[in-house]
């Protein structure tokens, strides 16, 4: 593979999975900090939401460079192996579920934020995304390090 490809693609990959394993730690901790408080949900929300909702940008960056990047090596690749496919589904489903969480998900979230302590039908269809995200974003996190994991495979020659 092209080394240019390459390192662009395991930047992509980092991104998704090790930025995206730091945002939800630092989160986590955010919101049992404000629950410690004693501040209610929407509060927490507030204050918590615009982190995923910035870090939902740079992954979907991430993505759209992962499947570019994919692509690329499909095409300039030509000894392919089954890991090699192997590692080109599960990449493509990692930057398919990112770009859902991105576009699908946190970008509503950001259109309900300012509605958050206003109204119960926006709060609850905040805490409705909220927590289809969370299974979307970890299934995203395990494909992009089984992807990773799969990296530098090649297909052996006699």
């Amino acid at each position: 593979m092209n080394k240019i490809v390459e390192t662009v693609r395991l930047l992509a990959l980092s991104i998704i999975f090790g930025g995206s394993v730091a945002i939800v730690f630092v989160v986590i901790n955010m919101a049992r900090e404000g629950h410690a408080l004693g501040l209610d949900k929407a509060t927490i929300g507030m204050t918590n939401a615009p982190l995923f909702i910035h870090f939902s940008k740079l992954a979907l960056g991430a993505a759209i460079a992962l499947l570019i990047t994919e692509v690329a090596d499909f095409f300039t690749n030509p000894e392919k192996s089954k890991c090699t496919f192997a590692r080109y589904g599960t990449s493509a489903a990692s930057a398919a579920l990112v770009l859902f969480f991105a576009l699908g998900l946190t970008a509503p979230m950001s259109d309900l934020l300012p509605k958050l302590k206003t109204d119960s039908a926006a709060e609850a269809e905040f805490s409705k995304l909220h927590k289809i995200s969370q299974p979307v974003l970890g299934t995203a996190i395990a494909l992009a390090i089984a992807s990773i994991a799969m990296s530098g495979k090649r297909k052996k020659t006699a």
